[in-house]
């Protein structure tokens, strides 16, 4: 008998022990943005503690984090990419220099508050559905987790950790649990949090963030995988009762259901980092995952005590390297392009290929492709996923979301000054086999009016041009631009018109930067007095200028900002070649009467640079410079000529003002941009420019007379201080201004907006 127990015990203990160490080991990652991050510090400790992973499932940023390492990432890894600026980017929806793409960004106006909508519904279907634009989110999640997704054929158990996240369902009000299918469609759709990212549709539904309905799917882990024993990781928590002045509250209640945050069975562990992180403050993700770290450190011994079978992490690492060597890299043999809507979208299928490909596309093809699409106005969003096909290329496929059909546009320039110009803009928007815009804008002040009717033509080629045609109509009254908004001032003495129409051709030099061909025709009209002692009665002298206008413009841009900037740099260089016919006639104050008609040709080379460098993160230095060479011959008079004449007009607050000390045939200006920041959104601006001009237009004497001044006589400058605050629609400014030649040398104005005008007929 005692030995029949012996061997009872024996075998028992035999069997006790083949189960123990079979333990297989869940984690579950609840949703909490950047909070989340912790997570990343969970799986490390657990790694370090040579605890195994089994199974992982999450949701929203636990549905990220989980996807990377399930994707085959270390914790160090994964903690290298979320510290790097293609997360920052990432995280802010903002892209980097590369991925802008000049030819098709929007044309720089005054606007400060733009609004997209459709003809069927201008209210409800013109609110915005997302915070963050996705661009940069959409692609790098297809690069490093759709990528590995596709490479083992789209089913989540064949990846390196069986994986599963949730997404929320909101027409059934339901979670769904994705095991398959595209895996960076699937972790998009778990992270996107109502209003901040747009929803994207699977199988033809849309799907928002799955902690809408499953904060902590420790469930899903426990019915779709055979575990023995769960590591939960929670950074969340059931929202707060509504309170009554509180509308967000509201909202929340409305939709989150509450969650359960115990585990379904009771063989395992919750872990809880705390830090008071907030949802997006992604910039503390270092702090996250240490929190993650120093908080998974308390359980480790819990977790050793019930699992007792161990991965070295040096056979950790030689499987990942075994698991990694096996995704083949992004080679895109076929493209798939696709719309919900059921529209015409063969453009975007274009800008990728031309009827076949017929070498495969590499990453970095696509990336360039991509972000050059994404750049057209008429899209609204490009959404890629993978498929591998059996010679090891992969299929893309793009759903495309077309932008609405009409946007309306609104802003200016607001002034405690008397240059107040208000601007309105409005623009219908097509997407076919080409990229048609249609635009029309006016600018309304007493200072400055400016009508504008323009097209933008993309055509559907693999080689991206744009094709231009338009019409300007601008009108430049100079009679108190240099007076305060109070003060009682003489009729205007220098009015300017200008009407011309042209068509410009542009293609890509660069992302960043693009080159013109301007062809233009041109009808200008000069009122002015040659005086400033004149009578109401008294007549203006009258300039027509009429003739064509030919540039080559190049333009490289990588500002941070329409106007203002902080960061980036800018070159345009222009070659242009004007010939028209002038027709003079006198008014009645200049002592003599006169009737001129003559020709005018004149070539005009010109050279403009600008360059931010951070000295830290509150002091920036900017180096601005600018070059112009003109051989444009005199016209009937003076003032006539000063006023078809270039001019050096670094500071935007003196673009309203006529100076004719700083305008010269050929010149050399230049100064800087001192920047001292307060935060993201208060700096104080100090810029010193010099102007130089090599000759100069000057009076002879008191009849009239004039002439070219001696080389290099001596330059002048100008200053400018603006304190600015960079609200979302628009800087708000005290400024000051110091034009040393002026009776009034300082001007100073509280304004709000941008002084962008049209150009200039040939100017």
């Amino acid at each position: 008998m005692k030995r029949k127990i012996l061997l009872f015990l024996l075998v028992f203990s035999l069997f006790c022990s083949k189960n123990i160490s079979a333990q297989r080991v869940g984690v579950v990652l609840s949703g909490g943005g950047a909070t989340g991050l912790a997570h990343i510090g969970v799986l490390k400790a657990l790694e370090e503690a040579e605890i195994p992973i089994d199974y992982i499932s999450g949701t929203s940023a636990g549905a990220l984090i989980g996807s990377l390492y399930a994707s085959g990432y270390s914790p160090d890894e994964i903690k290298a990419y979320i510290l790097s600026d293609d997360f920052k980017n990432m995280a802010s929806g903002t892209l980097a220099k590369d991925e802008r793409f000049l030819l098709r960004a929007r044309t720089e106006d005054p606007s400060m508050l733009n609004i997209n909508f459709a003809k069927d519904s201008i209210f409800v279907k013109s609110l915005p559905t997302n915070f963050l634009t996705p661009s940069y989110l959409d692609f790098e999640t297809m690069r490093i987790i759709g990528h590995t997704g596709a490479a083992v054929g789209n089913d989540f158990d064949s990846l390196f950790v069986p994986f599963r996240c949730v997404a929320s369902d909101i027409y059934k009000k339901e979670s769904v649990i994705f095991k398959n299918g595209d895996l960076n469609a699937a972790v998009r759709a778990s992270m996107t949090y109502p209003f901040y990212m747009n929803p994207i549709r699977i199988d033809g539904k849309l799907f928002f963030d799955g902690g809408l309905y499953n904060n902590f799917p420790a469930d899903v882990l426990y019915h779709e995988f055979p575990v023995d024993y769960i590591v939960g990781s929670n950074v969340s928590l059931n929202a707060a009762p509504p309170m009554e002045d509180d509308i967000i509250s509201q909202i929340t209640t409305m939709f989150v259901q509450k969650t359960n945050f115990d585990l379904p069975c009771s063989y395992g562990v919750i872990i809880e980092p705390k830090s008071d992180i907030g949802t997006f403050d992604f910039e503390r993700a270092d702090e996250a995952i240490e929190s993650g770290y120093d908080a998974a450190q308390v359980y480790i011994d819990s977790v050793l005590m019930n699992t007792s079978r161990r991965v070295k992490l040096s056979d950790l690492e030689e499987k990942r390297k075994e698991f990694r060597s096996k995704i083949n890299p992004i080679k895109i043999s076929s493209i798939r392009v696709s719309s919900f809507s059921s529209s015409d979208v063969s453009f975007v299928e274009n800008n990728f290929m031309k009827d076949t490909l017929s070498e495969p596309l590499t990453l970095d093809e696509f990336k360039k492709h991509y972000f050059r699409t994404y750049a057209t106005h008429q899209i609204k969003y490009l959404y890629p996923t993978l498929k591998k096909q059996s010679d090891s290329t992969y299929e893309l496929a793009m759903e495309v979301t077309k932008q609405k059909p009409f946007s309306l546009s609104v802003g200016g320039h607001f002034s405690s000054r008397p240059v107040n110009t208000a601007y309105v803009g409005f623009s219908y928007w097509d997407l076919g086999k080409g990229a048609v815009g249609l635009h029309g804008e006016a600018h309304f002040g007493k200072f400055y009016g400016s009508s504008k009717l323009k097209v933008d033509y993309d055509l559907p080629t693999l080689f991206p041009v744009r094709i231009s045609p338009y019409f300007v109509l601008n009108r430049w009254d100079y009679y108190r631009s240099s007076s305060t908004f109070f003060e009682d001032v003489n009729p205007s003495f220098l009015i300017q018109n200008e009407m011309y129409y042209g068509l410009t051709i542009g293609i890509p030099a660069t992302s960043n930067a693009k080159t013109t061909l301007d062809l233009r025709k041109f009808e200008n009209k000069d009122d002015y007095y040659q005086t400033l002692n004149y009578a109401p009665g008294d007549t203006a002298d009258i300039t027509s200028f009429t003739g064509e206008t030919v540039s080559l413009n190049y333009e490289y841009n990588t500002l941070n900002r329409k106007q203002w900037a902080s960061n980036g740099s800018l070159i345009k260089g222009s070659i242009r070649y004007v010939q028209g016919k002038e027709n003079s006639v006198s008014g009645t104050t200049p002592g003599q009467d006169y009737d001129v008609r003559k020709g005018h040709r004149w070539i005009n080379l010109s050279l403009e640079g600008r360059k931010y460098f951070e000295f830290s993160p509150f002091f920036k230095v900017g180096v601005y410079g600018k070059a112009v060479l003109n051989s444009q011959s005199l016209f009937s008079n003076y003032t006539a000529s000063i006023l078809n004449m270039t001019e050096f007009s670094p500071l935007p607050d003196s673009r309203p003002l006529f100076m004719s000390e700083y305008r010269a045939p050929q010149y050399v200006g230049g100064g800087l941009n001192l920047i001292f920041d307060y935060n993201d959104y208060l700096e104080l601006r100090i810029e010193p420019y010099f102007f130089q001009p090599f000759r100069q237009i000057i009076r002879l004497n008191e009849t009239g007379d004039f002439g070219y001044s001696n080389l290099f006589e001596e330059g002048v400058s100008m200053v400018g201080a603006s304190m600015i605050f960079h609200s979302p629609i628009g800087p708000l400014r005290l400024s000051t201004n110091y034009f040393p030649k002026q009776d009034q040398k300082f001007v100073t104005q509280l304004s709000v907006g941008y002084i962008i005008f049209n150009d200039r007929s040939i100017r």
